[in-house]
């Protein structure tokens, strides 16, 4: 008898869920478990699923919510900050790299398109790989980590150029421009790029803040907004009148909302969304693999793997030493550069579906993929011990004696203010926190607030402080005080969790001021180790005892009031 779907993809999710384990023993990311379990299902037939159509649709979603997220989190501000290391390091490894790929691909007798599309593969790293592993690490906020997001940041726009040119081929005859002459077709996806930029240049300054505004207080309202514009508009742009594939029309929805003022909470709640679909999309990748004649990609892929994973480094670890950087700092940016992204998955994918590249070809890139990232993800997580066996030869690649790293203003949040709620409260404590000299923080969940805020000079971050996500943009271990004034119990110890975990066994950690809504609270606030717990209540009786002890009189009340009235405006 025929299992149902619901249990077909019951038994898909259980098996991922096995072989992820296993795989998190050695340290490996769950991208290798997703296609080893797409490897194993192709094996013992994947059958009445795969013609089903079903986990392609779903697997289709993933990807177009991958490159939302890509979209929505491409920080410009970053690469400006950065200045030219990101672009140079960016542009220059894609360059360097792509062209040492494609005569390496040429020597090991590939045709000259696959070859083309082999030294792109090769050139892009993943961007969610090294940021997990560095977020693991907790190494966002060093200097050689921000380095790397910028020219990851680089590569992205890079690769989303390429899947756009090739996502203008996907629409087949049903593009209303296919029949026009080479130079005429060209002309014709630029006036339709310039366009869409033009349209969504417009939306997402005059439509967006207005119903962001709105929906922002809402988490359901603002993931279903978001999904339902990345979905919507991916859809829309992957009609054959209108001639782009769907990776497109997800970087382009995203790219759309990256300037809102709740990028970072569409993150947080987009990202559980993503992942689970990401999983489908890369266990049908596996399933779709074909090994058939591996043995003969085996030595290529090998080959290739090798250059992935010492050529990669060894030409960014040039780069950054010409620009000035030290060995260091060099290292542990290059490092991060041995293994192919997820896009190259997507772009030897499309390459395939195109008929540009061959199923072996396909096959083999993967193959690479699977080493380079088995590999790198060692290599990322122990590169200190690394570099110091490498010491005395990477001293070589010092070329300006570190330069760079001495005029370098990094702008790093450390030694900074948090303030997690800035309503009410929070905003009676940023008048009185103006004249401190550290940099303060405010984070909120509320949009409108978060606004208002973006006015002053404050950094403002729009999400919820117990999120993971949003305790990374923060900083939260590097504070030197996290003040509280969120009413929810639960909130607030989640959040003491967090900064007991992230400071580990650490003597520096962050004095901690936390808002109570009554006596039991506070003192349970205290056991858990907040320095200082303010209570409503107990604060406005002391207040009031020591007006009253004063005798301040009718004269010294009317004062009060007034000074009271001027802060509320």
């Amino acid at each position: 008898m025929e299992l149902s779907l619901f249990y077909q993809i019951t038994g898909v999710i259980v098996l991922a869920g096995i072989v992820a384990m296993l795989v998190s023993y050695l340290k490996q990311p769950s991208i290798i478990a997703f296609i080893l379990t797409g490897l194993v299902i192709g094996s013992f037939g994947y059958g009445q699923i795969h013609n089903s159509g079903t986990l392609d649709a779903l697997g289709q979603i993933g990807i177009t919510l991958l490159l939302f997220m890509v979209g929505l989190e491409l920080d410009l501000k970053r690469i400006r900050q950065l200045g030219k290391v990101a672009v140079l390091t960016g542009l220059g490894q894609i360059f360097f790299t792509s062209i040492a790929g494609f005569l390496i691909s040429r020597l090991l007798g590939f045709p000259a398109a696959a070859s083309i599309y082999i030294a792109l593969a090769l050139t892009f790293s993943s961007t969610i790989i090294v940021v997990k592993l560095l977020g693991e690490k907790r190494d966002l906020q060093a200097l050689y980590a921000r380095i790397v997001v910028g020219f990851l940041i680089v590569q992205d726009f890079a690769a989303l150029a390429l899947l756009l040119v090739l996502g203008g081929s996907v629409s087949g005859s049903g593009d209303l421009f296919r029949s026009l002459p080479g130079w005429q077709y060209a002309l014709a996806m630029a006036v339709k790029v310039l366009l869409l930029v033009l349209i969504l240049s417009w939306i997402s300054k005059k439509v967006f803040p207005k119903f962001l505004d709105r929906f922002g207080k809402s988490d359901e309202l603002l993931m279903i907004f978001s999904l339902g514009w990345a979905l919507g508009l991916a859809a829309f742009m992957s009609l054959p009148a209108v001639g782009f594939s769907l990776e497109v029309g997800g970087f382009v929805a995203g790219l759309a909302l990256a300037n809102s003022h709740v990028h970072y909470e569409i993150s947080a709640r987009v990202k559980s969304l993503r992942d689970f679909f990401l999983i489908i999309f890369f266990i049908v990748f596996g399933t779709k693999l074909v090994f058939a004649g591996i043995g003969a990609m085996l030595l290529p892929a090998l080959a290739l793997s090798l250059y992935v994973s010492i050529g990669n480094p060894l030409i960014m670890m040039f780069i950054m030493g010409a620009l000035g950087y030290t060995p260091r700092t060099s290292f542990f940016a290059a490092v991060t550069t041995a293994q192919v992204s997820e896009f190259s998955f997507v772009l030897v994918a499309l390459g395939n579906r195109l008929g540009h590249v061959s199923d072996q070809v396909l096959g083999m890139v993967t193959l690479v993929g699977i080493i380079t990232i088995s590999l790198s993800s060692y290599t990322i997580l122990y590169t200190r011990k690394i570099y110091e066996r490498l010491e005395p030869i990477l001293k070589w690649f010092d070329f300006k004696k570190g330069r760079a790293e001495k005029a370098f203003d990094d702008g790093v949040f450390k030694n900074h203010i948090i303030l997690a709620g800035a309503n009410r409260l929070g905003t009676r404590f940023l008048h009185g926190l103006t004249s401190e000299k550290n940099k303060i923080v405010v984070v909120d969940f509320d949009p409108q607030i978060t606004h208002l805020h973006k006015q002053s000079s404050f950094d403002v971050v729009c999400g919820d402080i117990t999120d993971p996500f949003i305790q990374d943009q923060v900083n939260l271990e590097k504070a030197k005080l996290v003040i509280s004034t969120v009413p929810d119990l639960d909130d607030n110890l989640a959040l003491i969790s967090a900064i007991r975990q992230r400071t580990g066994q650490s003597k520096r950690r962050p004095k901690l001021i936390f808002v109570a809504q009554n006596d039991l609270e506070s003192r349970q606030l205290y056991e858990q180790g907040v320095d200082y717990v303010l209570s409503p209540h107990f604060i406005g009786g002391l207040h009031l005892s020591r007006i009253l002890e004063g005798d301040i009189g009718l004269a010294g009340l009317k004062s009060l009031r007034k000074q009271h009235l001027d802060v509320l405006g």
